[in-house]
């Protein structure tokens, strides 16, 4: 019965996903995801030309990148609320469902981690910090980190508390990680790893007969891992009963007095939704901070042009959506103002954040390249976009 119950859950998830897959994955972002990853690889492979092998800093940043990347995936159970109840009467079949959703859970950090070996293959083969063989052994034992991760969930869903505390935990993890980059550890750190890995499992096939399971902190942990899906899916498309956060954000308080004076009240409810908000403050402060590392390591001129210009649209046509944030408030519909200043309202706000960032990329372009006839001109390109973006693309997209 557990194991049908897994089955049909994750069908109806997978279903679910793919359909807001298909929304998030439009021709737009597909579009600018390709010019970001030409120039995120075109840029990285630039950079990798320039290290120095004998830096000490290089193994050091590797292993922290293969530390941040064992932390990405977490174990999706998919139980319900109401599973603490109907549920509980077969908790020692649970053990069959929670297998079930282990291995559905480990399939994206194995394709992940493998991923980002291979990303920083490079990096670790010119700069001769491994032979490439040993990438094999950084791979598993990023897998058999990940898998006594897992193993460590269940036993506090168990109620079994961790014998080592989490940070002691995390650096454990870090020198098994950072072994793999020294040939005479990478054999050790990975059959300890998997040593590991082996034990915490060995241990909770023995507590899972004999503890009771804590489903409330197993349905919060499965409602938090969905709500942070939800609120990336938020961001391209209406995600049905999904409340964004709301943050006081006092250091922003400036601002709403500046677009109370204009007189218009759809301005100071776009601009006080967009400061406390968190949802498309969150998204713009990503892209503009992403945007700018990436110029940074851009060296040519043209390059970097097609970059702004490509990432000053993405964030103007990312925002769009927060022109109907407001639309099921029936209060904003009494305003007794024309609906062209709502447009407006929007097109004020967009031009503020859209020229934030052309002038925070004119900043960057400048510091990197100096000042020249090619940086000039890129320069009047990038506020010309927005000009055009919020002028005319603008209005003729929210009639839609």
């Amino acid at each position: 019965m557990m194991r049908q119950l897994w089955q049909k859950r994750v069908r109806q998830h997978i279903q679910e996903q793919v359909k807001y897959l298909k929304l998030v994955f439009n021709d737009h972002f597909v579009l600018a995801l390709i010019f970001l990853l030409g120039a995120l690889g075109y840029t990285y492979a630039n950079a990798v030309k320039t290290l120095d092998p004998k830096a000490w800093w290089l193994k050091l940043l590797l292993s922290l990148v293969l530390l941040a990347a064992v932390s990405f995936g977490r174990f999706a159970t998919l139980l319900k609320e109401a599973d603490s109840v109907f549920l509980l009467p077969k908790e020692s079949d649970l053990p069959v469902y929670l297998k079930a959703a282990r291995g559905y859970s480990t399939w994206l950090p194995v394709v992940f981690t493998g991923l980002v070996t291979g990303l920083i293959a490079p990096t670790l083969l010119i700069t001769k910090t491994v032979p490439s063989w040993q990438l094999l052994l950084v791979w598993a034992t990023l897998i058999a980190i990940k898998d006594r991760r897992f193993s460590n969930q269940l036993l506090n869903w168990y109620q079994i508390d961790a014998k080592l505390p989490k940070v002691v935990w995390l650096l454990i993890d870090w020198l098994l990680i950072g072994s793999q980059l020294f040939s005479g550890w990478a054999l050790a750190g990975v059959l300890i790893a998997s040593g590991l890995a082996y034990y915490q499992r060995r241990q909770l096939a023995t507590i899972q007969q004999a503890t009771l399971f804590d489903w409330l902190a197993a349905v919060s942990a499965e409602d938090s891992r969905m709500g942070r899906i939800y609120r990336l899916y938020n961001l391209f498309t209406d995600v049905p009963g999904l409340n964004s956060q709301v943050k006081r954000r006092r250091y922003l308080d400036w601002l709403l007095p500046v677009a109370k004076r204009v007189g218009n009240p759809y301005l100071y409810l776009y601009t006080r939704g967009f400061v406390r908000g968190t949802e498309f403050s969150g998204l713009y402060v990503r892209l503009v901070v992403l945007g700018g590392i990436i110029l940074c390591f851009s060296h040519l001129w043209w390059l970097s042009l097609a970059l702004g210009l490509l990432l000053i649209y993405l964030v103007g046509f990312q925002l769009l959506p927060f022109y109907t944030q407001y639309e099921q408030i029936i209060f904003t519909h009494l305003y007794p103002v024309a609906k062209q200043a709502r447009v407006k309202a929007f097109q004020q706000l967009l031009l503020g954040l859209l020229l934030c960032q052309a002038i925070l990329f004119s900043v960057i372009l400048l510091l990197t390249m100096g000042f020249s006839g090619y940086v000039g001109l890129s320069i009047v390109a990038l506020f010309s976009l927005v000009g055009v973006f919020v002028q005319f693309y603008l209005p003729k997209r929210l009639v839609k």
